[in-house]
């Protein structure tokens, strides 16, 4: 449970410190820079999928969780040592002036939007995520057999998203902009969790649970992270922590403790050994999906106050002759 904890906030901070690097840059060269990092962080996945597989026929399970605990300790030093050298320089006024306050979020309409796309979005992908999971455990495959199973599905997974990263997120940030980008991933869960419904079967989720993590670690990650730009240097890190590590984890925590309530009353004695119907979860997920893209809908109105706040020009004193030339080139001289 701890690793993938530490994960989460290494991975957070990472693209937190790219946020803040590409603040001032234009939007085309962050577009490109932040897809080049989705792609690196893909490109990591499948190298660990490989290996998993390499490793599977060969070690327990619980080796490769140590493994694992070894690469994100290597990773914390790595995180620490780019943090290092590459401080961001924020402004000192706003710094002075602004103090982010743990609930900065909630009075600040752009910074609540994308908390709201965050819950709906984390718990959609938990009911993805359980109804897969129930399924392979209801294939009793064992340690190993799990293992090469899952080391199997992240290798495809990465692959495709790598695939996905490089050839069609920036022609889609491109055509569609951000606020249509964010809107790919739930538009690409309607067809997928209509077609779970109807089928109810392991490869029916398995399709779902492709599409939602393919698409969700490469189109959906790289412009979701750009949206976080907008938001004032003061309070980024604050919004950052509240929208993608509270409420998200919030989301989460509602949605495993009415799968936990739902567990003990349709599989109270053996949960794991048992074929589970989770074609309720599928129809819960159609309206998270349909909230989900209501939410993102109104975050085009919130970008562009949020664009206009940031960008606003400066007033600008005049000369005491009051001549219009010299007024003119004295904007934007701070």
């Amino acid at each position: 449970m701890f690793i993938p904890a530490i994960f989460g906030v290494l991975f957070a901070s990472l693209w937190l410190l790219a946020s803040d690097l590409f603040e001032s840059t234009e939007r085309p060269v962050a577009a490109r820079a932040f897809s080049r990092i989705g792609a690196a962080t893909l490109a990591g996945g499948t190298a660990g999928g490989l290996i998993a597989k390499a490793l599977a026929p060969h070690i327990e399970a619980k080796w490769l969780i140590q493994i694992a605990a070894l690469v994100i300790f290597a990773v914390a030093a790595l995180v620490r040592d780019i943090h290092r050298r590459f401080p961001v320089q924020r402004r000192a006024a706003d710094s002075a002036g602004k103090k982010a306050g743990f609930f900065a979020p909630l009075g600040n309409k752009y910074a609540l939007v994308l908390l709201l796309i965050s819950m709906s979005g984390a718990l959609a992908g938990l009911l993805i995520d359980f109804q897969f999971y129930a399924a392979a455990a209801g294939a009793r495959m064992g340690t190993k057999g799990n293992a090469n199973f899952f080391a199997n599905f992240y290798i495809l997974l990465n692959f495709s998203s790598l695939f996905l990263q490089l050839f069609a997120t920036p022609k889609i940030q491109e055509k569609i902009g951000l606020r249509g980008g964010l809107m790919v991933l739930p538009f690409a869960l309607v067809g997928g969790a209509t077609f779970a419904t109807a089928a109810a079967t392991a490869f029916s989720r398995s399709v779902l649970r492709v599409t939602e993590g393919g698409l969700r670690a490469s189109v959906h990650r790289s412009i979701w992270e750009q949206a976080f730009i907008p938001v004032d240097s003061a309070e980024r890190s604050t919004v950052k922590i509240a929208v993608d590590g509270i409420a998200a984890r919030i989301a989460e925590a509602i949605g495993a403790l009415a799968i936990l309530l739902w567990l003990r009353q349709a599989a109270p004695a053996d949960v794991i050994g048992m074929p589970l119907d989770t074609r309720w979860m599928s129809w819960i997920l159609l309206a998270t999906v349909a909230v989900w893209l209501t939410i993102t809908q109104k975050l085009s109105a919130q970008t562009i106050s949020a664009k206009s706040a940031a960008s606003a020009e400066p007033d600008c004193e005049r000369f005491p002759d009051q001549c219009p030339c010299t007024t003119e080139l004295g904007k934007n001289i701070n």
